[in-house]
């Protein structure tokens, strides 16, 4: 994982061709309390809104490892984020796929190895391992995934 933006990255806005923000206001709650019900419904809103996109740009293999990464980056900003809101962010520029959480909170997500019959431990490791790059900005705020999009093959031509 790196540390650093993603506009660090440099993609210059006329080779994005959607970016879309979403922000989910959160119920202050104790630490170690579970997600409210209406919070956590909305890693299954963001997941089809990812794929209803993905699908109208006709990139439908970027689907599920699109929403894999998604459910683990929400999740865990409804867990273990501090700010009044978490914001989401599904930035598809020409050749790659953005994803970024904003939390709220200054500790930075660690990717982690989980032994065998732990329960919790795996979801930025998961991240890491499908996306082409996942970083944390330096504040610790946001969390990002990159996927890169697939280019298609040559047409093959008849001899």
């Amino acid at each position: 994982m790196i540390v650093g933006t993603i506009e660090d990255l440099g993609l210059a806005s006329e080779v994005v061709r959607d970016d879309l923000t979403l922000s989910i206001k959160r119920d202050p709650r104790p630490e170690g309390y579970s997600i409210a019900a209406h919070e956590g419904q909305w890693v299954g809103r963001l997941r089809r809104i990812s794929t209803a996109k993905l699908r109208h740009w006709g990139l439908p293999g970027l689907v599920d490892d699109a929403e894999l990464a998604i459910s683990e980056l929400i999740t865990n900003a409804l867990l273990h984020g501090t700010g009044a809101r978490v914001a989401f962010r599904f930035l598809l520029a020409a050749d790659v796929l953005v994803l970024e959480v904003e939390d709220g909170s200054p500790e930075p997500a660690l990717i982690s190895t989980a032994d065998p019959y732990d329960e919790n431990g795996r979801g930025m490791f998961i991240v890491s391992t499908l996306s082409t790059l996942c970083g944390v900005t330096p504040d610790g705020t946001r969390t990002w995934c990159i996927f890169t999009i697939p280019t298609a093959p040559a047409p093959r031509r008849n001899r």
